[in-house]
Order: C-alpha cells, then structure tokens, then sequence
C-alpha cells in the first residue's frame, strides 16, 4: 500500500503541474488564425515575463530558445537544480554522457532571462573553450573567459555582465576577487577534482570553499563517489557544510562496520534522507527509452616493425632503461622518458630529431665543459606540454656530476640513433594506416556513412608525416591538422571543426587539440599512437562517441604483436577497461577508480623500463591488474548504488511524466510567444526572448485600452459550464506577487457573471475562471455592458483570491522553512558531537577510577586512587561546563539563524491590475 499511494501522489503531482494553470493563455487553430485582442495580447505579455515558482514553468522560456533535443532526464536535472538555489544548489550527478553541461546550461540560461548575470563557470582549463562554446550555439548566450593573459592591472577580472569562465586554480588563486562578486550561480564542472576540499592542506579546494561561501552552486560529476564515502562529503561540503555536518561528526555517524563493510541501516537511510534534497543523479540504462546509444566496435590493425624500426627500438628503450643518463634531467626523468617512449612508438619522423637534439645539446654541453664554462639547460621536447598533469606529481631526484667521458660516450651513441632513424623512411605502422583507412572507407561506403576519419597521434612531427604521407596515397586536400598552437582559440577550433564537418575527409590531431571537440558527424576513431592513459583513450573515443552519434563508431587501434609489453597493455585496456567495445564503453566505476589515469599511466612505464623479458612482463602487468580490480571497491559501489540511485522504474515513470509535463509547459509558451509576437510585431516567425520582450514593452505601453469588450466562444468551455452559455460578465485578470523563501508572481482571473435577474454578479471559483483564457475571442464592437455596479463583487471575490494565494504562499514557504529549520537543528547536533563524545569520555573515565578507589584496601594506595579519581572528576566537570557553554552558543546561532529565516519567510503580497474587460458568451 505505501507504494501504491506513493505512486498515486507521484501522478496526482503530475497531473495537477500538466493541467491548464491560472495563467495559461493557449492559443489553439483559430486563435492563431487571426489577431489577438488587445485584452488577450495584455494577459500574453505578463505571462511571458512572470516568475513561476514552478520550476518547468519557470523554465520554459529558456528551454524555448535552447538549440538541443531535450531529455526527459535534462529536463528534470534542470527543474531540480532551479528549485535548489534557493536553497544553496545541488549536485548533478549523471553518469557520463547524460549531458550535464546542457542541464547547466538550462539554468544559466533561465537565470539570464531572469536579469541574473552574476553566473561564474569553473572547469578545467581544456574545457573552458567547449563551455564557452556549447553557452554561444545552443543556448545563444554570451560568456568571457578569464586567464592570466586577460587580468587587469585594475579593477575586478571577475567583474562582467555575461557568464565568467575559468580554470579551477584560476579562481584559487584569485579567491579574494572572486569572494567580492555577489554570484547568483556558480557552476563546478569536473567537481570530483575538488572531493578532498575539506582537507586544510588542499590549498586550491579551501580558497574556493571560502570565497564561495553563501554562493548558490551546482556541482557537475559522473563520480561523486569511488573509494571512499569522505568522497561524497567533500563535495557536499562545497555546497554547505550543514547537510553533512563536520569532518568528526560525518566519521562517527557514518563509519563502515569493520564485519560487513557497510553502513549501518539506520546510518543509510539518515545519510540518504539528509543526501536527497541535493543529489540528482540519473544513470543511463534508465534512460535508453529515450537517449539513442550506439555501439562502439574496436578493429585491431597488426603490423610488424622492419629489421632497422626493430633494431632502433631496441637500441633507445635499452638507452631508457639505464638507471643514469647524461642527456635527460635527473629531476624530470620519469616524466621525459615517458615522453620519449611515446615519441619512440610514434614514428622514426618523431624520435629522430629528437635523439638529434639530444646528442647535440650533449656535444655544446661537452664542449662547455672542456672549456669549464657552465653547463647548458638540458634539452626538453615540446611534446612534454602535454603531460602537465603528469608533471604535477612525478618527481625525480636531482642531478649529479657527470664525468666528460660519459658525455662524450652518451653523445656519439645518440648520434649513432639519430642517423639509424633519418635512414628509415617507411613506417611499417604508417603503412598499416594506410590499408585500414581504405578497407574501412570501403565498408563506410557500403553502408552509407561517411567516410571521415579522426585520427589521434602523439606528436606534431607524425602528424606532419601523415599529413605527407596520406596525401601522397589519394588523401591530398582532404586532410585538416588541429594540434595544440594550430587552433587554441575557441574560433579557430570552431573554424577547424567547420572545415572537418563541411570539406576535408580526414582530422589529424595531436593530443594537446583533442579535449572539448564534438564530432558526432564522424563515427571513425584511428589511435595511431595508443596512450597509456585510459582517461586520454576514453576522452579521444568520446569525441565521436557521444550523445548526438547515429552510428557505430569504430575504434581502430595498431598493434605490434612481437612487443609483449605493447601486447599485454592493449589486452588491459581492451578486455578489462572496455575501452574499446560495447554501447558505454569503460565504466564509471573502472575510470572513477583509475581517476586521473596518472598513476596507472606511471604503473605502465614502470613495466616498459624495468621489465626485459616476456615472463617478467606478464606478471608486472597480472599484477598491475589485480591491483586495480582492487580499487574498484565493491562496497562502495553498492554505496553508491544505494545512496543516490532510485529504482529504474521509479525513475522511468517519473522521466515520462517530466517529459509530458514539460511538453505541455513548453508547448504553451512557444504558442504564445508565437501569437503575441505576432499579433503586436506583425512577425509570426520571429519568437525569442528578445522579440518577445519587445512585444510586451509595446503592450505596456498603450494607454488607451483600459476596458475591453469581447464576444468569447462558449463552445471551448468544459462539459460541467456550458450552462454559462448565453451569459455575460466581467473579466478582471490581477498579477498577485508573493514573497517569502519561494517568491512567485501568479495571474488570478476573476470572472463575475451577471446574475439572469440582471440586478448583481456572482463569482465563479479561481479554477473555473481560469478556463476562459482557452476560449476563441474576437472584439465587441456593438453592445455596452449594463449598468450595473460590480464594485462590491469585484472587491469580495478579490479578497477571496487574496487570501487563498496566501495560503497557498504559506503553506510552500512553512515547507522551505520546515526543511531549512531542520537542516539547522542537525548542524547544531552535529557540531555538537565531537564535544558531548569528549564529555562522555572523560564521565567513563572518571567512573572507572572511583570503581578503582572502591577496590583498593591499601589505605595508601586508596588515598592515590581517590586523588586521581579527583582528578579526573574535575576533568569531566571542566569539560561538562565547556560543553554547556558550547551548547549556548550554537543553540544561539541556531537561533539567531531560524529567526533570520522566519523573517524572510514571512508572505506578504501585492497585486495590480492588468486588464478588464465585458464579455458576452455565446
């Protein structure tokens, strides 16, 4: 029974928000046919600009203007976090590919169209320019990008009338600008990044807790949980540190029982009741009945390295794997030899002038050192930009003296290298793309797709040698290049994807210009170089593989079988990572585990350089496996499961009731938006925000139509008032405003029929009045009303009106003050606990040492005990007083807080007349 009448609430919530409301205007067949009257083009322009405290309603205008298919999920994503930011936000929390940036983006644009511009977007800086980008094309708003190139000298870099996009450490390290704007949102894109932000010493996370503090925001992760719940506590923390509490409080409440492994069920239902109000999170399978996925299908291209490719491999990664080098800093080596292993694996066209660069900055090294000058910088490859994360967190130990017979050594051995790879001019992989860009562009063709390939390398200079090399085989105009300097600016990367869309058959990038493209016009991924990253794997497939795609996606990947170590990395990611294949891909859990991917990517080299044979390469690697199906916690898994996911047929039933909800709230206001805009404009096709704010500032300007005369068409009226045909009355349509925690601005129709004595008016209820804004109008030019004074009647029925709203308002604003009351008595309890522990602790104590005094016969032995015991009572006492003190004070605060709430609570309202008019039904 309780979920029979859970369900029946569920769908009378529904029905109820779907119905015709108090301020619907919709123009049907022959409504649209002709102009609207002055009365009706009145009640349109206040419509289109109220604010509803209903959040698809109060959405609606944004979701008209947005250019995206729009999802039951997003919808309901957006109508969650707009309802929250009254009360200090949300976490959305959609698995990958749900579209979190459109349900962002919703809301940004609806507070836009609400003049609330005070919105700050924090992403990683690679995502700053697809922010940027997805805010301009499909919500048509303007947004500012902030970096150290673009702060002034003076002023407030923050301080701008559009959106303000910037890095994470960007804000960090301008918290104190940031804390002086008065946001009306603040996005956290990636927000997992900033789980550890209650920890003093996570310098970035602690300056924007505190600059953002009081801010309303939402917090974008597919991974609010992994490994551990204090996870789940950082980010919410973000939000407000009262949902959860303090650190200690959060530990002892929610501590894992050691036996299970688990939360207590208590524990659960507690942290899932305090959770609900702020986490909205959807998974996908729940959302099939609507999204499209396809698959992605992996094709494996072997090649075999020739005797000279062989020969040089050998030779540089046995150079790699000596514990000391001359020509590689000894601080950075982890990080250059990954960089150079990556290079070795590219293509010869790659290493080559590199291992020339190195052994000539060893020769003017040598040749310094002959002289006894200082020793030259040692020689770094641009392509080490691109690990800048791996940068971050591996370090090495400094250098150390370096003999002029080992430089002397080191630089003819690398002279040696360079020359053996000048000297190969065919690419055995470089070939093997060739044969599978053909064999796959005739299966493409075939099944009608196009022919368009975006190919992945990890080097500028394989880049340019297959840009040479395909366009010497047939490809010669078709190809664009996008790396990290061509096509860093959001146009030119617009321009370029422009040109791959429209023009060229083939899009070579390098990694630096890969992050925050959208490709789903392709459907053909090529690795060619292969990183060791599975966070960079899945970021280079989900280009193409993404919401939007219509077709497979095929994943094609090169593999030299005679590498065992090149073998057995390609198995980890293919069969356990399933990167490669499936309608998802890898897991939320496999890439929430591996996180940033750097340290599995640290983990893989260690194998390439320490490993020399086969059999030592395969139990690296076995190892390296259970270790990371380690990480993929079980419990926390079922954790997760239980604390932020909902039943798929709850969530099922729920998303078709938002869509239909949000149809009908939607299709409502492009009716109207359409009918005003084009009876005031004369532009039936011209119906955006700014057309329709200009339709209703000309409407607000007229003067001359105070009372309207109109012959409505009883014909459109429900079954149960068709006797109201042959009628006549008054209309008088008020806008009411409401304040309190939830605010709302709601039109009330009164409509007062003329009594068939023809001597007084009755009022019809609200919710009948409310259906005459459907009926067909047109101008009465003829008859004048009676004369018959309706002032009275109109001033009951508006007192009726009146009061009923404020019910309404209190009864939603005593539920926000409910909420908010008890959101508050938890925080004084929770930071309460430490203490009472502490209390309680020192109490235990204090009643073991009097059992001890009790025991003792020894007199002197007992005059110790009692002391201590003494002791230990004052302690306890000390504490008690402290804790009652402490108890005062939060208590206070508590107070201090509910009073301030209740004072903002308080309904109060005010009204204006719109329009009147006489009308006469038949």
């Amino acid at each position: 029974m309780p979920e029979v009448a859970r369900e029946f609430r569920e769908l009378r919530v529904a029905v109820d928000a779907a119905a015709v409301s108090g301020t619907e205007v919709r123009a049907n067949a022959e409504q649209q046919s002709q102009p609207l009257t002055a009365f009706h083009e009145r009640l349109l322009a206040e419509e289109l600009t109220i604010k509803s405290s209903d959040s698809r309603e109060r959405l609606a205008g944004a979701l008209a203007e947005a250019k995206v298919d729009l999802n039951p999920h997003q919808l309901e994503a957006a109508c969650f976090a707009i309802d929250s930011l009254s009360r200090g936000g949300c976490m959305l929390a959609d698995e990958v590919g749900l579209g979190k940036t459109i349900e962002a983006g919703m809301v940004i644009a609806q507070l836009v169209a609400e003049g609330k511009t005070r919105i700050l977007i924090l992403a990683p800086a690679v995502l700053r320019a697809q922010w940027n980008s997805e805010l301009r094309e499909k919500f048509d708003l303007e947004s500012v990008m902030v970096d150290g190139r673009t702060v002034r000298a003076t002023g407030n870099c923050f301080d701008q009338p559009f959106p303000v996009i910037c890095s994470h450490p960007f804000a960090a390290n301008k918290a104190q600008l940031v804390a002086e704007i008065p946001w009306d949102v603040v996005i956290i894109d990636e927000a997992h990044r900033l789980r550890n932000a209650y920890r003093a010493g996570h310098k970035t996370g602690q300056a924007l807790r505190s600059a953002l503090s009081n801010r309303p925001k939402l917090l974008l992760t597919a991974t609010p949980l992994q490994n551990d719940l204090m996870e789940l506590f950082g980010l919410v923390t973000l939000l407000d540190e009262q949902i959860l509490g303090p650190e200690h409080a959060f530990r002892s409440r929610y501590r894992l029982e050691a036996e299970t492994g688990g939360l207590q069920t208590d524990a659960v239902n507690e942290l899932k009741e305090r959770l609900a109000p702020v986490v909205q999170r959807t998974l996908r399978r729940q959302v099939r009945e609507y999204v499209r996925y396809t698959n992605r299908r992996s094709i494996v291209e072997d090649f075999a390295p020739s005797p000279e490719e062989q020969d040089l491999y050998e030779k540089v990664s046995e150079y790699l794997q000596r514990s000391e080098v001359a020509a590689i800093e000894p601080g950075k080596k982890t990080l250059l030899t990954l960089c150079y292993r990556k290079l070795l694996a590219s293509s010869t066209y790659a290493i080559a002038p590199t291992l020339r660069r190195l052994s000539d900055n060893l020769a003017k090294r040598l040749e310094a050192a002959k002289l006894g000058q200082r020793a030259l910088a040692l020689f770094e490859p641009e392509e080490a930009k691109q690990y800048v994360e791996e940068g971050e967190e591996w370090s090495d130990d400094p250098a150390k003296p370096v003999s002029i017979r080992t430089l002397e050594n080191e630089q003819w051995e690398l002279k040696q290298y360079a020359d053996l790879a000048d000297s190969i001019k065919v690419n055995a992989k470089g070939e093997a793309l060739k044969r599978a860009l053909d064999r796959t562009f005739k299966v493409m063709k075939g099944q009608g797709w196009p022919e368009k390939a975006l190919i992945f390398t990890e080097s500028k200079r394989t880049q340019q040698y297959l840009f040479n090399l395909l366009s010497a085989n047939g490809y010669a105009g078709k190809i664009s290049l996008l790396s990290g300097d061509a096509g860093g600016g959001p146009e030119e990367r617009r321009a370029l994807v422009t040109e791959f869309r429209e023009k060229s058959q083939i899009l070579i990038c390098t990694e630096a210009g890969a992050e925050g493209l959208n490709l789903q016009f392709c459907n053909l991924v090529v690795n060619y170089d292969l990183p060791w990253n599975p966070q960079r794997v899945e970021q280079r497939i989900g280009r193409c593989h993404r919401y939007g795609q219509q077709r497979d996606v095929l994943v094609i990947n090169f593999l030299n079988r005679q590498n065992a170590a090149d073998a057995r990395l390609y198995e980890l990611l293919e069969k356990k990572l399933n990167l490669f294949d499936g309608v998802f891909g890898a897991s939320d859990e496999i890439l929430g585990a591996l996180e940033s991917g750097v340290d599995f990517e640290r983990r893989v080299l260690d194998i390439y350089q320490s490993c020399r044979h086969p059999d030592d390469i395969n139990k690296a690697f076995d190892k390296l496996r259970s270790d990371m199906e380690g990480r993929i916690s079980a419990r926390m898994t079922e954790a997760r499961s239980t604390l932020m996911e909902r039943f798929d047929g709850d969530v099922r039933r729920r998303l078709r009731m938002a869509g239909a909800v949000t149809k009908e709230a939607l299709e409502k206001r492009q009716q109207g938006a359409k009918a005003l805009t084009g009876s005031v404009l004369g532009n039936n096709s011209a119906s955006g925000r700014l057309q329709v704010a200009k339709a209703a500032y000309a409407v607000r300007d007229r003067t001359h139509d105070a009372i309207n005369y109109l012959q409505l068409n009883a014909a459109g009226l429900p079954a149960r008032l068709a006797r109201l045909a042959g009628s006549e009355g008054w209309w008088f349509v008020y806008k009411f405003e409401t304040t309190g925690l939830k605010a709302e601005e709601k039109m009330v129709h009164l409509v007062l029929m003329l009594e068939r004595d023809g001597k007084g008016f009755r009022a019809l209820p609200l919710a009948d009045g409310e259906h005459f804004v459907k009926l067909v109008a047109k101008e009465e030019r003829r008859r004048q009303p009676p004369p018959v004074s309706v002032s009275l009647m109109q001033e009951q029925a508006l007192m009726a009106a009146k009061e009923e709203l404020l019910r309404m308002a209190e009864r939603r604003n005593a539920l926000e003050m409910d909420m908010a009351r008890e959101r508050a008595d938890r925080y004084a309890e929770d930071c309460l606990l430490e203490s009472r522990e502490q209390v309680e602790k020192a109490r235990e104590a204090w009643q073991e040492a009097r059992k001890v005094v009790c025991s003792q016969e020894d007199p002197a032995e007992r005059v110790k005990a009692r002391a201590h015991a003494e002791r230990l009572e004052r302690e306890y006492r000390k504490k008690l007083a402290s804790l009652r003190n402490e108890e005062e004070k939060r208590y206070a605060a508590k107070d201090r807080q509910v009073a301030d709430l209740a004072n903002k609570s308080k309904v109060a309202e005010k009204r204006s007349l719109i329009a009147s008019a006489y009308f006469w039904l038949s």
